[in-house]
């Protein structure tokens, strides 16, 4: 999902932030000054609009598209849908570029309802992230409690890319062979499959010392949204239905955000 959103006027250094969703924190003189120096780098290369397919930091990307001395910035998630987001922030820079090509980019001269309205455009087109603070506590109290180990779990969308991530893998190889797999399957229904991980010094077939790896996709009602895990069951006693076990509690962890979904829904609704 998208971050931040960010302006630069290049021939001051002075950027400003037009959007933040407040769950990466970054100082906002590094951010611009780490735009800065891409989008010079790329003036130098004699291009008169650059658009950078994306420059990864740790868990986050940023693109980059300039138009006359001002530069956009996108940072979002690095396993996101980037073509989205990048086609996001073109509708942003269409609605509001004459208006900030005005100003010098000053918190004085831009409106400062502009930042309002990018946040109300983005969020109509992303998972209502405020239902989360409400069930973030027990979704985690019942992934922490289950009696299958979980390595990876998080919400995602269809179209937008990952929501919120509950269990990160250590290995960001693992994220990246699970993304795949879901680009190839259809998100209609429930997805489920199961394999054995040998251990050190074993063999496939060796039931004993192999490990029970499954991995499973659970749509959220008739909604854009998923969610998406791996667990590994060490033990005889874990691989004992394993399936039914992980089945049950992406059921409930499903079950609480449709419940949050609905209710925030309606309230938006009485709002409208």
């Amino acid at each position: 999902m998208i971050h931040k959103i960010i302006v630069i006027d290049q021939r001051t250094t002075v950027g400003q932030i037009l959007f933040d969703d407040g769950l990466v924190l970054l100082e906002t003189d590094l951010l611009t000054g780490f735009i800065s120096a891409l989008s010079a780098f790329a003036q130098c290369l004699g291009e008169q609009s650059v658009e950078f397919k994306g420059a990864d930091l740790g868990d986050n990307r940023f693109s980059l598209i300039s138009r006359d001395h001002l530069t956009y910035a996108v940072f979002q998630d690095l396993f996101d849908n980037e073509p989205f987001a990048r086609l996001t922030l073109k509708e942003i820079i269409d609605i509001y570029h004459d208006e900030l090509m005005e100003t010098n980019l000053s918190m004085e001269s831009i409106r400062s309802s502009i930042t309002k309205e990018i946040t109300t455009l983005i969020e109509t087109e992303y998972f209502p992230i405020s239902i989360l603070e409400t069930i973030n506590e027990d979704i985690n109290e019942i992934i922490k409690h289950s009696p299958i180990n979980f390595d990876l779990m998080f919400l995602s969308s269809i179209t937008n890319g990952i929501i919120h991530v509950w269990r990160r893998p250590i290995n960001p190889s693992i994220m990246k062979q699970f993304l795949d797999v879901i680009s190839k399957i259809p998100l209609e229904m429930s997805w489920i499959a199961e394999g054995k991980i040998p251990k050190n010094g074993s063999t496939e077939d060796d039931e004993d010392n192999s490990n029970l790896e499954a991995w499973m996709i659970k749509r959220v009602s008739q909604t854009n949204f998923f969610i998406a895990g791996r667990a590994i069951a060490k033990d005889n006693e874990m691989k004992d239905g394993c399936s039914q076990k992980i089945t049950s509690i992406f059921e409930n962890i499903s079950g609480l955000i449709e419940n949050s979904l609905e209710k925030e829904w309606i309230r938006i609704a009485k709002y409208q």
